[in-house]
C-alpha cells in the first residue's frame, strides 16, 4: 500500500509542476512550436473510410405522392433498401466516395454513390452521382418514379446528379481568368 501511495503522490507532484511552468508561460515547444505543428500536418492520414447518411425519398411523378414498398439498390454498398408509407427508406449510412476525375481540377468536397430505385408499374430510375457529404444526413434526393405504360416496355430512366451550383461556379472562376 506505501508503494501505492508513494507513485501517486510523485504523479501528483509532476503534475503539479507540469501545471506550474505551463501557467507562468513556460512552453515546451518554444520557438519550434509551428514547426512541429506543420510537420504533424504533413503526416499523410490513415486511410479509414469516411461515411455520411442519405435517406432517398420516392413519390409519384405526376401525384408527388409517396411510393410505399419501392426498392432503393446502392450497388456500392450492395444492398437494396424499401420505402415505408412516406416514401422514405431509412436513413442509410454510405462511404464517402471520391470523383477523383476532377481532384488535380478542383477537388470535390463531397462523395458520390448511385441510386437504383425500382417498383412494379413504375419506368425504372438510376440517379448516378448522388451527393453524398462526409458526417452529415441528407434527407433526400427526392426521386419521381412514373407510372409504366401497359403497351410497352420502358427502357429505365437514367439521371445524373450534377455538381452543386458553388462547386461549378468556383470551377468557372478557377479557369476562366
Amino acid at each position: 500500500m506505501c508503494d501505492k501511495t508513494k507513485s501517486l503522490m510523485t504523479i501528483v507532484i509532476i503534475m503539479v509542476a507540469i501545471i506550474s511552468l505551463i501557467h507562468n508561460g513556460y512552453s515546451f515547444l518554444g520557438e519550434n512550436f509551428y514547426r512541429y505543428a506543420d510537420a504533424f500536418l504533413q503526416i499523410p492520414p490513415i486511410n479509414e473510410p469516411h461515411y455520411g447518411y442519405i435517406q432517398p425519398h420516392v413519390v409519384d411523378g405526376f401525384t408527388e405522392r409517396p411510393i410505399e414498398g419501392a426498392a432503393v439498390v446502392i450497388p456500392e454498398l450492395g444492398k437494396k433498401f424499401k420505402t415505408n408509407a412516406q416514401g422514405l427508406t431509412p436513413a442509410i449510412r454510405v462511404p464517402i466516395i471520391e470523383d477523383t476525375h476532377y481532384k488535380n481540377i478542383l477537388p470535390k468536397t463531397w462523395g458520390e454513390i448511385t441510386l437504383i430505385v425500382y417498383k412494379e408499374g413504375y419506368i425504372d430510375y438510376v440517379l448516378f452521382h448522388t451527393h453524398v457529404w462526409e458526417n452529415q444526413s441528407r434527407k433526400g434526393p427526392k426521386i419521381l418514379l412514373f407510372p409504366q405504360s401497359r403497351e410497352e416496355v420502358s427502357d429505365p430512366m437514367a439521371i445524373i446528379e450534377s455538381p452543386h451550383r458553388l462547386w461549378v461556379k468556383q470551377l468557372v472562376e478557377k479557369f476562366k481568368h
